[in-house]
């Protein structure tokens, strides 16, 4: 079943809008926001772009993605439309619930792919990541989705220095990275501005939006994380959490992720 709305944004190319900030996202309390849907087998929480859609190979140009996060939600690109759906596995079977996506029209033969992305997504009923990484879903009549794991550089390197939290946003451009019972850094209005606070113990809303109140002499700095998936408005690129900056009674707005 695919649900579509209407888009009010776009005239043939599939860009989110400025103001285009939604869905939904659970963090649990702090640092133990992770509450897994797939609790056997090996991990396929993160961000995924398709190769392969029922035998036809996904063009080079073309740009079809599967986010899915640990609380069973999944957003992604179908190519011309973005849509949101949710995802239950156990071990090896896998189901996927209604689709709601944006409605926008593109060429036809890219209509008719990612129509073929879509009804092969919801059909899916079996989940397998290969030994060479490659992720395939895989319908009752054989039909199958192959992808291969993306994530973005910055991700990759905030990970790869013990990052726990980072978030970005958009005019002015600003980068906060947070470690749990560390420090809280941020780089504000394109690099001018750079802070180094101590991280508090978070407070947790009955929302599940977690936020640290940073002071120190000079400087105060509120972090709040909300339980909503953000699209960056630059790059299109869908994010776990909508974050709200506070930094000397100045407000940023932009999308984070909790890193694993």
């Amino acid at each position: 079943m695919i649900m579509r709305w209407n888009d009010p944004f776009c005239h043939g190319t599939a860009v989110w809008r400025r103001s285009a900030v939604v869905l939904v996202l659970a963090l649990a309390a702090g640092c133990a926001s992770k509450q897994s849907a797939e609790p056997t087998g090996p991990s396929i929480v993160g961000l995924w772009q398709a190769q392969e859609i029922a035998g036809a190979v996904v063009p080079a140009d073309v740009r079809i993605t599967l986010s899915m996060y640990g609380d069973g939600r999944a957003v992604g690109r179908a190519g011309c439309n973005n849509y949101t759906t949710k995802y239950q596995r156990t071990g090896g079977t896998i189901s996927f619930g209604p689709v709601a996506s944006t409605k926008m029209a593109c060429a036809p033969e890219l209509m008719t792919l990612e129509q073929s992305y879509l009804d092969t997504l919801t059909a899916a009923t079996r989940v397998e990541r290969r030994p060479d990484g490659t992720l395939a879903l895989t319908a009752d009549n054989a039909a199958q989705l192959l992808f291969r794991r993306q994530e973005a550089a910055g991700l990759q390197d905030a990970r790869s220095r013990g990052i726990d939290f980072r978030a970005i946003g958009q005019e002015p451009g600003w980068v906060v990275e947070l470690t749990d019972g560390g420090e809280i850094s941020a780089v504000l209005d394109y690099g001018a501005t750079t802070l180094v606070l101590p991280a508090p113990s978070p407070e947790t809303a009955e929302d599940g939006t977690v936020a640290y109140d940073a002071s120190t002499d000079t400087d105060h700095l509120i972090l709040r994380i909300k339980r909503k998936i953000c699209i960056d408005s630059m790059s299109g690129e869908s994010h776990s959490s909508t974050v709200e900056l506070l930094v000397n009674d100045k407000p940023y707005q932009g999308c984070g992720d909790w890193l694993d």
